[in-house]
Order: C-alpha cells, then sequence, then structure tokens
C-alpha cells in the first residue's frame, strides 16, 4: 500500500509519479466546487501539436492534430489523462487494489494495471472475449500481454455474459469477492469514464487552448473529448464551463 504522498504544485517539466495540487483553469470556476484537488503525474504532458496532412483538404486550411499517443510508453495514450485523477482518488481513500472492464485488448484496462503497479497497488481487470477464449488461457498478446507482465490478475466474461448482468455489475460482484477476502478493492467504470475521470479532459483542453494562440489555430474539434466533457458539466448541473 503506497504512503500518501505530498502534493505539490507543478513547476516545470513534471516528476513522474508525483502528486500535484490540481489548479482548476480560470474559464471553468463555475465547476470550482466539484474540482479535485489533486492527480498523479502518471503522463507526460503537455503532448505536442503536430502539422497534419489528410488528403482532401481544401487549399489554404491548415490542419493540426493532438498527440496524445506521445503521452508516454505503458501509459501512451489519452486514458492516463482519466487515471491521474483516479488514481489520486484510490490512494488519498486508502484502497489496496483497483478494479476496471473492458475488451480484451482495452488500452484503459492496460493502462489502469500499469499505474496500479507504479503506485504499489493490485489490479483486477474484467475483460470481455469470445466464449472459447473465456474458457481457456486467452494468451500472451498485445495489452494482454503487458496488463500480465505488470502483475494484473485477469478475468474473463463472454460477450454474452457483458451484455447479459452489465459491466456496473459485474464491477461490483468482483469488488463484493475481493472484500471478502479482506481488500479494499476500488472500482474504475469502462474506459475510467465517470465524472473525476473526466477532469483529464478538461486538462487537455487547457492544454489545446494555451497551443492554439502559439499556433495560430482558430477552429478547434475535439470530438469524443468534447463529450467527455459535456458529460461532466451535465452531471454538476452547470450549462458552461465558462
Amino acid at each position: 500500500m503506497p504512503s500518501q504522498a505530498h502534493a505539490v504544485h507543478q513547476a516545470g517539466p513534471r516528476q513522474m509519479l508525483e502528486l500535484e495540487s490540481y489548479i482548476l483553469p480560470t474559464w471553468a470556476n463555475a465547476l470550482s466546487e466539484h474540482a479535485p484537488k489533486q492527480r498523479y503525474a502518471l503522463g507526460i504532458f503537455p503532448t505536442p501539436i503536430h502539422r497534419w496532412h489528410p488528403p482532401g483538404v481544401p487549399h489554404g486550411v491548415e490542419m493540426y492534430i493532438k498527440r496524445d499517443d506521445l503521452s508516454g510508453m505503458q501509459l501512451s495514450g489519452n486514458k492516463v489523462r482519466k487515471l491521474e485523477f483516479l488514481m489520486a482518488e484510490v490512494v488519498a481513500q486508502g484502497h489496496d487494489c483497483v478494479i476496471t472492464i473492458g475488451g480484451i485488448q482495452s488500452n484503459h484496462c492496460r493502462a489502469t494495471a500499469v499505474a496500479a503497479r507504479y503506485l504499489g497497488l493490485d489490479s483486477h481487470l474484467i475483460l470481455r472475449t469470445s466464449r472459447e477464449l473465456a474458457d481457456s488461457d486467452p494468451g500472451l498478446t498485445g495489452n494482454l500481454l503487458l496488463a500480465r507482465m505488470v502483475g494484473a490478475h485477469i478475468h474473463t466474461v463472454t460477450k454474452e455474459e457483458y451484455t447479459k448482468v452489465g459491466s456496473e455489475a459485474l464491477l461490483q460482484q468482483l469488488a463484493d469477492q475481493l472484500r471478502s477476502q479482506g481488500k479494499k478493492p476500488y472500482c474504475i467504470p469502462v474506459g475510467g469514464s465517470s465524472p473525476l475521470g473526466c477532469w483529464g479532459y478538461l486538462e487537455a483542453v487547457r492544454e489545446i487552448q494555451e497551443q492554439a494562440g502559439d499556433l495560430g489555430i482558430t477552429d478547434i474539434a475535439l470530438g469524443m473529448w468534447q463529450l467527455e466533457v459535456q458529460r461532466l458539466v451535465w452531471l454538476w448541473g452547470s450549462n458552461s464551463v465558462g
């Protein structure tokens, strides 16, 4: 069980695995009542924005892309943004293990397992797969291999069972089992998509806002990030973040 780290304000390059005090962007003050107090430095942020040259772009239009694939190695991708806030709560509340759920090659599940290992916690992954693989060893490939390399406990369920029972019920069933063994589990929903996890994407918006000004970008398309931030705002009954 990791000891409670001392929270520090971020200044200059991040110190990995440091517990940082979280400072809310001024344009998100409408959410200040619900803002988290801290997060773990698990990713390499801010990630860069690079010029992008996809086919079919009209003449005179410049396109750029946010490179969250450069947020780290084992924890690469945007999933680590949510985990920075989620894992801070895990440790603050004294949990000794985390449970999450997803597909057999889930990026989120792999990232959760790695983050847990970094912080000295056990991880349990409920992985959805075919009946054939659920009834046997699912193997050592891709994200499943990485998760096993960091000691994740693998629990497979069939796609049919996942659909019938539901992800939340499956999480709670395993959590009850672990509690009966004296463990103190923390459940992370599919993809880390919770009100707390959404703060990771709000931070992505902060990065984009700051970088866009330097690059002269005039229009921003957020895709799934936008849905996550909108979900956060909706859950807390606010009409805007500005």
